[in-house]
């Protein structure tokens, strides 16, 4: 195999429950993870010399150590002893800074693709303990699909449950920084509660607004404060017709679950113009799907 084309999937956060700040200076967290339709692209190619090589049609994408996707390979290249090195080639259509894990989702398939083209054949579990070693949401991307996230968001459990529901996404522009949310929360104390149960998803309705009832993102009131425009993004979508809308990650894009795809083209029409807007649909794209 001389090269690969592989998607490289965004996420939502459909819940993001912030329980209190660890000794190691993360933080604890319960979130439910949804890999969705929207995605860049990434060519892959090994070479014979040692370096990695990087390429983006987006000029305002880093590279060099700078960027997750070399720090991937090199990680990679390192841990498994490899003297090859690799060209990779990123199309990038999902927006930076906007809480769909996009660069964590480009760290993740370059992990995958060049397991494949260097024949490493590590199992999924070993190359997402590595890719924790690149951020908290890159394990996630090894297997994609439907899972809920727990510890700093890499203990895992996937959820057997799937759903195909158009998800409206407003992008309005704004870069916010995860670590700037994290720094403006207010956690006076740990909160050992469990938020989110996997009964939660058993024999539920994700088209019925009571599925969503105990959902919320711990980000949304500090974000909302210091921009408020996206609260009114969440109220509008909600007014179109949304069952659920919530802000993604920490921001900035704002998400709306729609019960069909006449009311979800309706709702873009109203953002198109105004803002960034996407269709997308939940999907499971993984090591799974790479390997078989």
């Amino acid at each position: 195999m001389n090269s690969l084309r592989l998607p490289s999937y965004a996420k939502i956060n459909l819940a993001l429950f912030v329980k209190g700040k660890r000794g190691d200076g993360y933080h604890d967290i319960e979130t439910v993870f949804q890999q969705i339709s929207l995605h860049d692209e990434i060519e892959l190619k090994p070479t014979p010399g040692a370096e990695v090589e990087f390429a983006c049609d987006n000029p305002d994408i880093p590279d060099g150590m700078a960027n997750l996707c070399v720090r991937a390979a090199y990680l990679l290249k390192m841990r498994a002893g490899i003297k090859e090195g690799a060209d990779i080639v990123l199309h990038k259509k999902i927006p930076s800074g906007a809480g769909l894990g996009g660069g964590s989702s480009n760290a993740a398939v370059v992990m995958l693709g060049l397991n494949k083209l260097w024949q490493l054949h590590w199992p999924a579990d070993q190359l997402a303990e590595l890719a924790l070693e690149l951020g908290s949401d890159v394990p996630f991307f090894i297997n994609g699909g439907l899972a809920l996230g727990e510890g700093r968001g890499e203990r895992l459990t996937l959820v057997r449950c799937s759903w195909d529901l158009p998800i409206v996404l407003v992008y309005p522009g704004v870069s916010i920084s995860t670590k700037w949310a994290y720094e403006r929360l207010n956690l006076s104390l740990t909160i050992k509660k469990k938020y989110i149960k996997l009964t939660h998803f058993k024999n539920r309705n994700f088209n019925n607004v009571q599925f969503y009832q105990d959902f919320k993102n711990d980000f949304q009131k500090v974000v909302f404060e210091t921009h408020p425009g996206l609260n009114h993004i969440k109220t509008e979508l909600s007014e179109l017709g949304a069952i659920y809308a919530s802000l993604s990650g920490s921001g900035s894009s704002i998400f709306g679950v729609f019960s069909d795809e006449d009311a979800a083209n309706a709702a873009k029409k109203v953002f198109t113009g105004r803002y960034e807007v996407f269709i997308a649909q939940p999907v499971k794209w993984g090591y799974e799907q790479l390997n078989n």
